[in-house]
């Protein structure tokens, strides 16, 4: 019988040379739903909180009612889905409710008038009361908000509600359309609503143009697509062997060193499982060794699967110690890839950092780096967004605000591998 959960742990390259001296090695660990469970999805508790504010006129409103309705159309009878809107005042266009009636959904979304301004606790805390109706072991919450500007109330309430939501277990995925949001809010509401100590969070997102609200959305309703809960990947290395760094490279780049390095071990607290699958990166020393070929690691993943209990499956990390160079030299071109991928990212968050601390040359390098990469990727969407926000830093010694979002959420998605 195939596992359920398909596990490889794989090294940048298959052999190191000899030395005498400690050496850097990249370990790439990937989840992939294997058999049966990779086409059969965990049904939805969602609840989409919208933005129906005075600023969301035109084609803003029109391009998130496509959006919506889109996944509308892909949802199951079993999932449930509400839909809330704020703006002045809350309202609750279409209470908890398996997603059946996809007309009459569709019909309720059309109708959708904007208001006044962006009141957003309470839209966040009727939302929550929706996702408390259907919440069950086998069912998975989500809250995702969208807004085109920043909340008009005390902001202080959204985040005492994003706690509350955080303590339930329902992540919020925060979305922002435009230039005129706080980043710096939505991604902290996003952050304090952890699903468990440790694993997912929720998310935030930038949609640039109200023309890319119908792409974005469908990632998110691709990100709800959960196989497994409770996953864990335990890698335990020998002796003499000590992890460094630890990223989540998908879906998102995520720096997870300090919860995840734990002696010799390295803990991923992954949680839920996508379809699409999960993968890390660890950055690995090597002490001196004598020539040989050797187990480094073991790598298990414990998970399980609704209705069919907890399972287990595990590998070996081999690896070669040799002075032969035709062996050592070969480089495995995925993993290497990847390093890339998280050091362009590196880069650009290290630029931000340095742009606010008004380092503008060095930010500016750093960028431009970062451009060199992503264009050796194919990223050619990303990488001209960072050549243009180079541009405008050397020019002007700030990083726009469209800038900021990009560099913030953006490039933080592994977009291909």
């Amino acid at each position: 019988m195939s596992e359920a959960i398909q596990l490889t742990s794989i090294c940048n390259r298959s052999a190191v040379p000899v030395l005498n001296t400690p050496q850097l090695i990249y370990v790439l660990t990937e989840l992939t739903p294997g058999g049966a469970i990779a086409t059969v999805r965990m049904p939805l508790n969602l609840v989409l909180v919208l933005d129906r504010s005075g600023s969301m006129s035109g084609e803003k409103l029109r391009n998130l009612k496509n959006a919506v309705n889109q996944i509308i159309e892909q949802l199951a009878p079993e999932d449930v889905l509400s839909i809330v809107t704020f703006e002045s005042k809350t309202q609750v266009l279409f209470p908890a409710h398996p997603a059946t009636d996809k007309h009459k959904l569709k019909t309720t979304v059309d109708r959708i008038r904007v208001g006044g301004s962006t009141n957003m606790a309470s839209g966040l805390q009727e939302a929550i009361r929706q996702a408390q109706q259907w919440m069950a072991r086998d069912r998975i919450s989500r809250i995702v908000l969208l807004t085109d500007g920043e909340a008009t109330d005390d902001e202080d309430d959204s985040r005492r509600e994003a706690d509350t939501a955080g303590a339930m277990g329902v992540p919020i995925i925060g979305l922002g359309l435009g230039n005129d949001w706080n980043e710096d809010f939505i991604y902290d509401l996003a952050d304090r609503s952890i699903l468990a100590p440790g694993t997912q969070t929720g998310y935030a997102d930038f949609i640039q143009q109200p023309a890319d609200a119908a792409r974005i959305f469908q990632e998110v309703y691709n990100s709800m697509q959960v196989v497994a809960r409770n996953v864990q990947v335990n890698i335990r290395m020998v002796q003499g062997l000590e992890a460094r760094r630890v990223w989540q490279v998908t879906p998102m780049i995520n720096d997870v060193s300090l919860r995840a390095i734990q002696g010799r071990a390295i803990v991923l607290q992954v949680g839920e499982l996508e379809q699409s699958g999960t993968s890390y990166l660890a950055e690995i020393m090597l002490p001196p060794r004598p020539a040989g070929i050797v187990r480094i690691a073991q790598a298990d993943v414990t998970y399980e699967i609704p209705g069919q209990g907890e399972m287990r499956s595990a590998v070996d990390l081999i690896l070669e110690f040799t002075p032969d160079p035709m062996k050592h030299n070969q480089m495995n071109g995925r993993v290497m890839n990847i390093v890339e991928r998280v050091q362009a990212f590196k880069l650009q968050t290290q630029a931000l950092h340095d742009a606010e601390m008004g380092q503008a040359g060095k930010a500016t390098q750093k960028l431009r780096q970062a451009v060199t990469i992503l264009l050796s990727q194919g990223e050619t969407e990303l990488a001209e967004q960072m050549q243009q926000e180079a541009d405008h830093l050397e020019e002007s010694g700030q990083i726009s605000s469209g800038g900021k979002k990009t560099i913030k959420l953006t490039s933080k998605k592994t977009v291909r591998l």
